[in-house]
């Protein structure tokens, strides 16, 4: 019996909305999130689009998903394999959210193909994939994977920035604060190697 092939992750139609809805009561309390630069994302269509960011606070992902109105666009992220990895209480309790916004496991230890295949699938039928080419919160070098994605796909990479301004009063931990998110132009690939558009989006996300 021939193997059937993988299903492509896919935001769910009713639970996006409401995932949406209760991330931006997390992130938005408090002084809120100021977006701008969104006329640079595409309104869905047939093109993919990739989503690169900063990551320096476990927030950021989904901060940078908030920013965007599912009206808009609905953002993929990739997310690592032990996100997704079920336990009843703990940041691990967040697998079955990820899956529910279309988000799909990588293996950041080394190359995974299947991950790989994923996003390109995902960007095949014009979704949009985040992807943060620091890797870790803590990463100090750059990794390809979005420049990689970009070139096999053949789609833009829409640089952005997000940080956060916590009020000197606040206890580090809790909510609060504003957030800011700003998306740049979109970088297309156009006879780029992996290293020459990976360093394209360091210098653009460096002035955003």
């Amino acid at each position: 019996m021939p193997a059937q092939p993988e299903a492509i992750p896919t935001p769910h139609p009713r639970l996006y909305p409401v995932i949406h809805w209760c991330v931006g009561r997390v992130v938005a309390y408090g002084g809120g999130v100021q977006v701008s630069g969104l006329d640079h994302l595409p309104r869905g269509g047939p093109e993919g689009v990739i989503v690169a960011g900063t990551h320096a606070l476990a927030l950021d992902p989904f901060t940078i998903g908030y920013a965007i109105p599912p009206a808009l666009h609905r953002l993929q992220f990739m997310a690592k394999r032990d996100a997704f990895e079920w336990k009843v209480v703990g940041p691990h309790a967040i697998g079955p959210v990820l899956r529910a916004t279309g988000a799909f496991p990588v293996d950041r230890s080394g190359r995974d193909p299947r991950a790989l295949r994923q996003a390109l699938r995902v960007l095949g039928r014009g979704g949009m994939v985040g992807i943060f080419p620091q890797g870790t919160r803590r990463g100090q070098g750059l990794y390809g994977g979005a420049a990689l994605l970009a070139l096999k796909a053949g789609v833009p990479i829409v640089p952005v920035r997000v940080w956060h301004e916590r009020p000197a009063w606040l206890p580090r931990g809790l909510p609060g604060g504003r957030w800011h998110v700003r998306f740049g132009p979109p970088l297309h690939p156009h006879g780029d190697t992996l290293r020459g558009l990976t360093l394209r989006w360091e210098n653009a996300v460096s002035v955003l």
